[in-house]
């Protein structure tokens, strides 16, 4: 049975529709039980409260408790059993043109995957955040986290998976995270983290398939996005507070990732 998009066998609670995405929040009864199925998009699904187990064919399956992120590709078969409480997820499918985008960047976009970073669980937060904020800023910003969760799934390359990832290398990728506004040096994160700057700057790519400075413009893109989306505070501001050297320098790299200014940007939202 595949299901089309904003379809689940849950009882539907909201559903947020936009360019490329569905977004859905739906609730399954305690101990119900779902045949296999397989649905037209692929989607995340984010585990708000309760807990279940995902069984997939002929590869075993996973427990699935509160804030478990996976990831289902296109027509992906699975099946589900839910457990003694009510059990409430929220999944964003994402259309072709998104697969497309991170397809040609190498990315994991074929088989499921569960995502156990706590940089995934913080977007699906926010993701949910945005979905639940019915403000007409909020539908550009639920399209750039889902683009976001997309653009964490791992590279093809990846020598292992998130889950077996040396600590010291999660480490700085969570200092990216978490201190993206500050001018990027690659030798103080080496050593904040214990390691040679060439040792991390190669583990770093050969894991996320992008250079560290690569990632890093990339986080703040996203995080500008959100500021576009959500504030009216002026692009020089913006700029500074996410790290670019400047409006002209904010300018250019978000054309380069957005395919428009920051100023189209917040044109287009004001006119959801």
């Amino acid at each position: 049975m595949k299901l089309g998009p904003g379809t689940f066998l849950g009882k539907r609670l909201a559903i947020r529709t936009g360019t490329g995405i569905v977004a859905t929040e739906y609730r399954y009864a305690p101990e119900t039980k779902l045949r296999q199925h397989s649905h037209e998009l692929a989607y995340f699904s984010f585990v708000l409260a309760g807990c279940y187990e995902e069984g997939h064919s002929g590869s075993g399956g996973w427990q699935c408790p509160k804030e478990t992120t996976l990831f289902h590709p296109v027509g992906e078969t699975h099946d589900d059993r839910f457990g003694s409480q009510d059990t409430c997820l929220f999944s964003v499918e994402v259309g072709p043109q998104f697969i497309a985008g991170v397809k040609e960047h190498d990315l994991q976009v074929d088989q499921p995957l569960k995502l156990a970073s706590s940089v995934v669980k913080g977007l699906s937060w926010r993701a949910y955040n945005a979905f639940s904020n019915v403000s007409p800023g909020s539908a550009p910003l639920l399209q750039a986290l889902a683009f976001e969760l997309l653009c964490e799934l791992p590279w093809k390359g990846a020598r292992a998976p998130e889950s077996h990832v040396a600590p010291w290398l999660r480490r700085a990728r969570e200092i990216l995270h978490d201190e993206f506004p500050i001018p990027f040096n690659l030798s103080s994160i080496a050593g904040r983290v214990g390691v040679h700057p060439v040792h991390l700057a190669r583990s770093f790519r050969r894991q996320h398939g992008v250079s560290m400075g690569a990632y890093l413009r990339r986080l703040r893109v996203s995080r500008a996005t959100e500021d576009l989306s959500q504030g009216n505070d002026s692009l020089s501001r913006i700029a500074a507070q996410n790290g670019f050297s400047d409006q002209s320098h904010f300018g250019r790299i978000f054309k380069t990732a957005k395919g428009m200014t920051p100023g189209e940007f917040r044109s287009k939202r004001a006119c959801l």
